[in-house]
């Protein structure tokens, strides 16, 4: 049971925010936001909480509240835990618990009147009839500041402290205990920043209320506290009086905190203390004392053992190795070289047994891992085919190949055999004279021509203009042939002849050639498309034979 005579005591107050989960949701990393927190506080007195930006603060107020659930400790007000009181069982405890937040922007609503925001809880909690309810309203706003024709305007027509008038009136208009002030003149003006504090610091008195004033600025901390705690990654490391905190400062964490103070006086030269590095992770702080990696006091037990947080001083507490008596260094002595002799044999272990380790970790099917080397091999041989198998399959395809083959070998024969030759007609003779000068002129027109030319000339080389002779036609070869022995041509007319190809049937200088000949030869040296220029040009020796003859 908690000491009596403590209005609000905290014991080991931890909240533990979840970063990651399993597949199955278990959480695996927490982000300690919380971690630890041990303070009491009497009635009618004013808590100071300071430290750097994200260490636990706010944290910390909200759940003092509620607003988060705990995660561990206990949190005594007036004598009774509350921490494991059910929600109907503390909503009759929510109105001696109350909290100004930060931001006035944020924590207004917009849609209602500053007299429905004030006396909202006053309804919902009926602390008042409803005959009394706009007297008792327009009573909180005259406590603090504000004007009774505010009762029907809204947030926005209004300033930043005359914002955050509103919020300690709705926070007072329960007639609270405990206030829990989140920062409330950090958006504030410094001339309103006074009238702010002189207001709570006269409410205090008048109504005898008890602060929590969570705040950076540590000239205002100084002027409204009696107590002051300093937090660092979540956890307090230094607590006590206002007066043995700013004149006796322990913790170097506090003195390099301190140093920051600015002093209005020119001729007082400040020794600054400037910390190396930013502040850890609270996913992952660092192990022993949280503040070791940017300490300049830093011992070797500091980064293995976490300091105790004890009682230095009468009412002055500290979490730090540098203050331990002899007995107690004696024994963080043994807890070290005990956790120094453990960590070596996890070490040695897990070099000795790496893949034992890692085995263990990796195989979690334990079907899989009651399967032994034989069996594997008897499956792995069950799966495998007979090397005799194997051949007769192989013999089986070749086979069959062998046979598809034949078979279009003897197709493709009986076709040829069944297409009819086309008779060849022997070629009219012509004078000698003439026939050497026509084509040795087609020959060298021929042969001095590039590639690109005979692929362009051969598309009009098919039907010459020039010469006047009749267009074959595709209904007979055996007609155009004769056509064209029958009429000597002029020099255009008897090389457009011989450009033509081998499958028109259409008789050339090469005809006493069989007609296989001459279609192989001109389709393996021109396509198809490009058309073959001419015979008699790629083969000069056969267009002297035809002259002789």
């Amino acid at each position: 049971m908690a000491d009596t005579q403590a209005f609000l005591e905290v014991k080991n107050l931890c909240k533990y925010f979840t970063v990651d989960t399993t597949f199955f949701g278990r959480p695996t990393k927490f982000l300690k936001a919380v971690d630890g927190v041990s303070f009491r506080l009497e009635k009618g007195k004013t808590l100071g909480i300071v430290g750097e930006s994200g260490c636990g603060k706010t944290t910390m107020g909200r759940t003092l509240l509620r607003l988060y659930d705990v995660t561990s400790g206990e949190v005594y007000f007036k004598g009774r835990e509350v921490t494991s009181l059910k929600n109907r069982e503390f909503d009759k405890l929510r109105p001696d618990m109350q909290m100004i937040f930060q931001d006035p922007y944020a924590s207004l609503s917009p849609r209602l009147t500053v007299g429905e925001i004030i006396g909202e809880a006053v309804k919902q909690h009926k602390l008042v009839s409803k005959s009394e309810y706009h007297d008792y309203i327009m009573d909180v706003m005259k406590m603090c500041g504000l004007q009774p024709h505010y009762f029907e305007r809204y947030p926005h027509e209004f300033s930043g402290g005359q914002r955050q008038r509103i919020c300690i009136a709705r926070a007072l208009a329960l007639k609270p205990e405990l206030v829990i002030c989140d920062e409330p003149v950090s958006a504030l003006d410094v001339s309103i920043q006074a009238q702010i504090i002189n207001m709570l610091i006269e409410l205090r008195k008048t109504l005898g209320l008890t602060y929590i004033f969570i705040s950076h600025d540590l000239s205002v901390v100084k002027h409204i506290s009696d107590e002051v705690g300093v937090m660092y990654l979540g956890s307090m490391v230094e607590y006590g009086s206002k007066d043995s905190i700013f004149e006796n400062t322990l913790h170097p964490y506090t003195k390099a905190l301190f140093s920051a103070v600015p002093v209005p006086n020119p001729h007082v030269k400040m020794n600054r203390i400037i910390l190396k590095g930013d502040i850890p992770s609270p996913v992952n702080p660092p192990s022993g004392c949280k503040f070791h990696t940017r300490c300049e006091s830093c011992m070797e037990i500091c980064s293995k053992i976490a300091p105790p947080y004890k009682e230095v001083e009468p009412g002055h507490f500290c979490a730090c190795h540098l203050y331990v008596t002899d007995e107690e260094k004696k024994e963080l002595e043994e807890r070290y070289e005990e956790q120094c002799r453990i960590d070596a044999e996890k070490a040695e272990h897990a070099k000795k047994n790496f893949w034992k380790t890692l085995t263990e970790k990796f195989v979690k099917d334990k079907s899989a891992a009651e399967v032994t080397h034989g069996q594997a091999a008897d499956i792995a041989a069950e799966q495998t085919p007979a090397p005799g198998a194997v051949a007769e399959q192989v013999a089986a395809v070749t086979e069959a190949e062998i046979v598809a083959q034949g078979a279009q070998t003897e197709e493709s024969v009986t076709a040829a055999a069944a297409e009819p030759i086309p008779a060849v007609e022997p070629q009219k003779e012509e004078p000698a004279a003439e026939k050497p000068a026509v084509e040795e002129s087609a020959t060298e027109d021929t042969l001095t021509e590039t590639p690109v030319a005979e692929a362009t000339k051969s598309a009009p080389a098919k039907k010459p203009a020039a010469t006047g002779t009749k267009k074959p036609t595709t209904g007979g070869a055996t007609k155009t042939t004769s056509s064209g022995a029958k009429k000597p041509a002029p020099t255009g007319t008897k090389s457009a002849t011989a450009k033509k190809p081998a499958t028109t049937g259409t008789k050339s200088a090469t005809a006493k050639k069989p007609a296989g000949t001459a279609t192989k030869s001109t389709t393996a040296k021109k396509p198809a498309t490009a058309g073959t220029k001419s015979a008699a040009a790629k083969k000069p020796a056969e267009v002297k034979d035809v002259t002789e003859e």
